[in-house]
């Protein structure tokens, strides 16, 4: 025997309204938390892609292999965070973060690859660490904001 009162239907609207009040509560909380991870791995990415462009395997081996190090903490960790986030997302968010990570994550390979052309200027590292971060960054915006 159930000991529970049966709830007549405006009682069991009323409490499918207040169940899913608090589902899109906790949905834009994950979004607005997975936009601020996106937001700083994509800091984190770009300015180790910059670095990558100073820090060169050929003269410093060590500051290359910490560079890569820490890509690869981050990487695991943001995959961690999205591990435990990914159900609590709005419709459409966990494509676009995959968007958003798989550019950020091809730009950096390429970045990798442009280190065998040599030095190159400030501008051009600092452009090189932007255009990284780009899509993870617009992409945590777009998810903070919504």
């Amino acid at each position: 025997m159930n000991s529970e009162k049966e709830l007549n239907p405006a009682e069991q609207l009323a409490a499918l309204g207040k169940a899913q009040q608090a589902m899109d509560q906790a949905s834009g909380y994950g979004a607005k938390l997975m936009g601020t991870y996106c937001i700083v791995l994509g800091l984190l990415i770009g300015g180790l892609a910059a670095l990558l462009q100073i820090y060169r395997p050929d003269e410093n081996f060590a500051g290359f292999i910490v560079i890569i190090s820490l890509f690869a903490v981050a990487v695991i960790a943001m995959s961690l965070a999205y591990g435990k986030l990914y159900r609590s997302l709005p419709r459409g968010f966990s494509k676009m973060y995959l968007r958003g990570f798989v550019a950020s994550m091809v730009l950096y390979a390429v970045a990798l690859a442009i280190m065998s052309a040599g030095p190159f200027a400030w501008p051009t590292v600092l452009l090189i660490g932007v255009v990284v971060a780009a899509p993870l960054c617009v992409t945590g915006i777009a998810m903070v904001r919504k």
